[in-house]
C-alpha cells in the first residue's frame, strides 16, 4: 500500500468503506471457491512442510475459516443505537466510556472527522489483532463523525504517569513495547509517532499500545513527538522501521532514568540537540541496560539494533521476562488435548476470545512467539515438531502427534497456523465458557428477534450471508440458533 499514490490510496480507502457499507445488505450468493479473505497479510512464505489431509478434510476443504482475524464490525447507524453515553473524559480518566444498552458491557468510544476516512478504511483493511493492541470493536458512521469502539479496563494508567523502579518490571514492560512494534512491522506498518503516552497500562504489569491513528496518518510531530524522533528525521522525514526503533531507545531511556536526554523547548533547539550532543548514561542503571540503550540510540540508522534482535539483548534475557520452559510444554499439552471445534464453534470461540480475553492471553502469545521460531507471524508443521521434541517428547510418537495437532488447529487449512487460530486451542476452555460470559456473548450477538443468525454472523466476520447459512443448515439444520442452541454448541467444546 506504501507504493500508491495518495490518489491512488484515496480511491482504495473509498473502495473499502464503500464495501463494507454493501455488506449491511448484500443478499447474492457468491461461489465459495472465489470468495476472498479480505484481511491484508504480510511475509507470507512458501510452505513445503505441507501436512496431508484426510479424505473428510478434503471433503469440507470449502467451508475452511475464512476471516477468522476480522473482528471491526461497520455500522451505518448511530452509535446510540447499540450504545449509551456513560462519562466524558476528565483529569482523572481521559476517554469517554460508553456502556452497551442490552449487556452493560463498559467501553470507550473514540470520535473522528469524515475527513479521517483513511483511518477508518485501513482499519477495516487491516483487522490489526495482537494482545499488546488496543482491541476494536466496532465503528459507527454518522452524520458528520465516525465513532470507534474500544476496550475498557477497570483500571488503565497512561504509562507516562507510572513510575517503575526495578529493572525487571521495567523489562517486562519494555519486551511487550517491542512485541507490539513488532508485530506491527510484519504488517508492513510503520508508526512514526511513538511516545511513552502511546501507551496504556491494562490492570498493573500489561501494555497496549492504544494509538493507532498515526500507522495511517501521518502528519507533522508535535513539539512532544519530536522529543522521540531520530537524527535522520531531520534529513530526510522518512517513516521507517529504524526511526520507530530509536523512540523505543528514548522510551526506554524514559523509564530506566524517568526523565527524558533532552531538554529544548524550542524545534529548532532540539534539533540542534539531537543531531549533535551525545546521550548521557548515568550509572544508576546496569552495564547491561546502558549497552541495550547505546544500541537502540545509535545516531547512524544502518547500525541501530534491529527488532529481532533485541529481544535476545543480554539486558532482556538477564531479567528473565521470558516463559518458563514448563509453560510452553503445559500449552503444547493443550493443544494436543483440546477438542476439535467445528467451524461455527471456532468463529464464535474467536468472538468471545476478543470480548472476553483469556487471563493469561500474554502469556499464550508469548508461547507462540516461542514456536515461530523465524519470527514470520505463523508456525509450521516443522516448527511444530522441533519445539515438541524439545519441551514435551523426542520419540517415535512425536510426528504423529504433531500431524494431529497441525491438522486440527489449522483450521483454514493453508498449511501454517496463525495466532487467531492458535488462541482457539491454546487456552483451557472451561475457564472462559461459563454461564454469564455466553449469556452477555449471545446478546452481543443477537438480532432483535433474540437469535443469532447468518445475517448477524455474516455481519460480524465481513462475509456473505449464505457462507454462514450453509454452515448453519450443515450443522444444526437450521439457519439460526437460539440460546438453547448457542450453549450446547459451546459446552461441547470444553
Amino acid at each position: 500500500m506504501g507504493s500508491c499514490s495518495s490518489q491512488e490510496m484515496k480511491k482504495i480507502m473509498k473502495a473499502k468503506l464503500q464495501e463494507a457499507k454493501q455488506k449491511q445488505s448484500q443478499s447474492t450468493t457468491p461461489n465459495r471457491s472465489t470468495t476472498q479473505q479480505h484481511v491484508v497479510r504480510s511475509n507470507t512464505r512458501c510452505n513445503t512442510n505441507n501436512v496431508p489431509q484426510t479424505a473428510n478434510e478434503q471433503s469440507i476443504v470449502t467451508l475452511s475459516l475464512q476471516n477468522i482475524n476480522q473482528s471491526l464490525v461497520y455500522r451505518s447507524t448511530n452509535f446510540s443505537t447499540y450504545y449509551s453515553l456513560l462519562k466524558k473524559e476528565d483529569e482523572d480518566f481521559p476517554f469517554t466510556t460508553i456502556q452497551h444498552n442490552n449487556t452493560g458491557i463498559v467501553r470507550i468510544i473514540k470520535s473522528y472527522k469524515l475527513t479521517d476516512e483513511k483511518y477508518v478504511a485501513s482499519l477495516l483493511n487491516y483487522q490489526l489483532n495482537h494482545p499488546n493492541l488496543i482491541q476494536l470493536y466496532e465503528i459507527y458512521e454518522e452524520q458528520q463523525k465516525y465513532h470507534v469502539a474500544e476496550e475498557n479496563s477497570k483500571e488503565i494508567v497512561i504509562l507516562n504517569s507510572k513510575m517503575f523502579i526495578t529493572e525487571q518490571d521495567i523489562a517486562f514492560i519494555f519486551n511487550q513495547i517491542v512485541e507490539a512494534i513488532d508485530y506491527i512491522h510484519h504488517q508492513q506498518l510503520t508508526h512514526g509517532h511513538l511516545t511513552i503516552e502511546s501507551f496504556a497500562l491494562f490492570g498493573e504489569k500489561y501494555i497496549k499500545l492504544y494509538d493507532l491513528f498515526h500507522l495511517f496518518m501521518k502528519k507533522k510531530p508535535s513539539l512532544d513527538e519530536a522529543h522521540y524522533l531520530p537524527p535522520e528525521y531531520f534529513e530526510n522525514q522518512e517513516y521507517t522501521e529504524e526511526r520507530d526503533i530509536w523512540s523505543l531507545g528514548i522510551i526506554l531511556y524514559q523509564l530506566l532514568y524517568h526523565t527524558s536526554p533532552y531538554e529544548s523547548k524550542s524545534l529548532n533547539k532540539l534539533r540542534v540537540e539531537i543531531l549533535i550532543s551525545e546521550i548521557q548514561y548515568e550509572q544508576q542503571i546496569s552495564d547491561e541496560a546502558i549497552s541495550l540503550l547505546q544500541q537502540l540510540l545509535d545516531k547512524n540508522p544502518k547500525k541501530r539494533i534491529k527488532l529481532k534482535d533485541i529481544t535476545k539483548h543480554p539486558w532482556l534475557l538477564k531479567q528473565e521476562v521470558y516463559l518458563r520452559d514448563e509453560q510452553v510444554r503445559e500449552t503444547l499439552l493443550t493443544l494436543r488435548k483440546s477438542k476439535k471445534l467445528n467451524i461455527l464453534q471456532a468463529y464464535i470461540l474467536k468472538f468471545i476470545i476478543n470480548n472476553y480475553p483469556p487471563n493469561k492471553l500474554r502469556d499464550i502469545y508469548s508461547v507462540f512467539r516461542s514456536l515461530d521460531l523465524d519470527n514470520d507471524g505463523f508456525f509450521s508443521i516443522s516448527e511444530l515438531m522441533e519445539s515438541y521434541t524439545d519441551f514435551v517428547q523426542d520419540d517415535e510418537k512425536s510426528k504423529s502427534i504433531c500431524l494431529n495437532i497441525f491438522r486440527k488447529v489449522d483450521m483454514d487449512k493453508d498449511n501454517k497456523i496463525t495466532f487467531a487460530e492458535f488462541i482457539l486451542y491454546a487456552f483451557k476452555r472451561k475457564n472462559l465458557i461459563q454461564e454469564d460470559v455466553l449469556i452477555t456473548s449471545f446478546k452481543l450477538l443477537k438480532n432483535k428477534k433474540n437469535y443469532i443468525t447468518a445475517e448477524s454472523l455474516a455481519t460480524q466476520f465481513s462475509l456473505e450471508k449464505e457462507y454462514f447459512i450453509e454452515i448453519l443448515m450443515e450443522l444444526i439444520q437450521k439457519d439460526y440458533l437460539t440460546y438453547n442452541n448457542f450453549k450446547d454448541l459451546m459446552v461441547e467444546i470444553v
